[in-house]
């Protein structure tokens, strides 16, 4: 993909990255800078270290997965997959 620098400095992100990512107008961006050149992704959002928090998830899904007949691995990978094939469908590689 590729975008200009304004003379105001500003870029404009094209709509495939925006959609992929769920970028919308107001969200914060990290800017790196690597050996490469440039990096820009979306915030991360901040999570809860309480740990009194942490703790009672933990506990309340303790076991949730007990049942699952595939491993963590394959569900990952089927979910990625199913999401690569929506991508497909909707045009965004």
């Amino acid at each position: 993909m590729e975008t200009r620098i304004s003379s105001k400095g500003q870029i404009t992100l094209p709509v495939e990255a925006r959609r992929k990512l769920g970028i919308k107008a107001g969200d914060v961006l990290q800017v790196k800078l690597t050996e490469e050149g440039v990096v820009v992704f979306p915030e991360k959002v901040k999570s809860s270290h309480d740990p009194v928090k942490v703790l009672k998830v933990l506990q309340e899904t303790s076991g949730i997965w007990a049942d699952m007949k595939e491993s963590g691995e394959e569900f990952v990978r089927r979910l990625r997959s199913e999401d690569n094939e929506r991508w497909k469908e909707l045009g965004i590689d």
